[in-house]
């Protein structure tokens, strides 16, 4: 398996799904630009718990970068019979646009003066 991170944007909404031993799980597809004409579609799969949220928080069309073991898959077309090649990645940790926060935090409000004009009797040593 590869380490990776993978950046695109889901093709259908997630599915939270539960296992026999009753922990929740998301899977998921999203479409991944490979600089080409076509896309490359990334199957994936999270097991955390902070995960399975931040993912089911999303939905067809948002964009998403997840980190993660990367691993080729392929199967058989049941339509034509022919051999398709993709990729899987099961997912340690991901990011969205609702994880972004402001970097730059307002100043607290006692630094600001009432009036809204700044403050002149600072001290200034000479």
């Amino acid at each position: 398996m590869l380490d990776c991170l993978v950046s695109g944007k889901l093709i259908r909404d997630p599915q939270i799904k539960t296992s026999s031993n009753g922990n929740q799980y998301v899977q998921f597809l999203m479409s991944v630009s490979t600089g080409e004409a076509d896309s490359q579609i990334v199957s994936g799969i999270g097991f955390d718990e902070s995960v399975v949220n931040k993912i089911n928080l999303l939905k067809k069309g948002d964009s998403l970068c997840v980190a993660g073991s990367l691993k080729p898959s392929s199967w058989a077309d049941k339509a034509t019979g022919e051999t398709k090649h993709g990729l899987s990645v099961t997912v340690n940790n991901s990011l969205s646009v609702y994880d972004i926060q402001k970097r730059r935090k307002p100043k607290p409000e006692e630094d600001k003066p009432a009036t809204g004009k700044p403050s002149y009797n600072d001290e200034i040593d000479f």
